[in-house]
């Protein structure tokens, strides 16, 4: 498959949670057409509770009670989700969790974890398990194993979420750096706008109930400009001034 060729189709005709006691049914998502291209850096924004992390789970198969459906190229393989979470088991260092991930008849399995831990600048804490790590630590190990078995495809559920500014903005300058080394498919929700800008080559908008997309923009930044502030100021004035 050639950069630019779609690497995810997806068409969800409905998607309904089930009454459950005082809860009536909630219709979610309705009439959500998407080809997502090859190579792409997809960023999923709208308001709370409007589907973003639902159709997230729908493209991973984790929720597979909807009407539609979700194809993927032909040589669209491998698949990894970061969650909101960190998800590092706590029993296992950091280089254990990292490479759990990994086929068991990886020959190159331990220089492969060796050369991305030193990339997210965790080299050092190799040995240490998750509790002795802060969140924003764990949140690099994290994206190291997203990366490890270099995915085809990326998921990334408010990866950031929770972090202090400097925090977050170094996390995504590293998320910058590893997806240009290796430009993977990539769809990532936020709520974050100012990181919406800095992340996407594509900005998808969800809006109203069920959800539908309601904006749909191209964000031609260069990597350069993706960490120059004003930059990204000024286009999420320009792709966020009607919403």
């Amino acid at each position: 498959m050639k950069q630019g060729e779609p690497a995810i189709q997806v068409s969800i005709k409905q998607k309904v949670f089930p009454a459950i006691a005082e809860r009536p049914e909630q219709a979610v998502l309705g009439g959500v057409e998407l080809t997502v291209e090859r190579g792409s850096f997809v960023v999923l924004t709208g308001p709370s509770g409007c589907g973003k992390s639902t159709l997230l789970n729908i493209v991973a198969g984790l929720d597979t009670d909807y009407q539609g459906n979700v194809t993927f190229g032909a040589d669209t393989g491998k698949l990894s989700f970061m969650f909101q979470t960190p998800r590092l088991l706590p029993w296992r260092t950091v280089e254990e969790n990292v490479s759990l991930v990994l086929d068991e008849d990886c020959k190159d399995a331990e220089e492969r974890v060796a050369a991305i831990l030193a990339r997210v600048g965790l080299s050092e804490a190799a040995n240490a398990y998750p509790e002795r790590l802060s969140l924003g630590m764990q949140r690099r190990a994290a994206l190291a194993r997203a990366f490890v078995i270099e995915p085809d495809v990326l998921l990334m559920d408010e990866p950031f979420v929770s972090l202090d500014d400097p925090s977050a903005d170094s996390l995504r300058a590293l998320l910058i750096e590893l997806w240009n080394r290796r430009p993977t498919t990539v769809l990532f929700v936020t709520h974050d706008r100012i990181e919406a800008v800095m992340l996407a080559t594509r900005l998808i908008r969800l809006g109203g109930r069920p959800a539908r997309i309601v904006q749909d923009s191209g964000v031609d930044l260069s990597p350069d400009e993706r960490l120059d502030r004003e930059k990204v100021l000024a286009w999420r004035m320009r792709l966020f001034e009607s919403a």
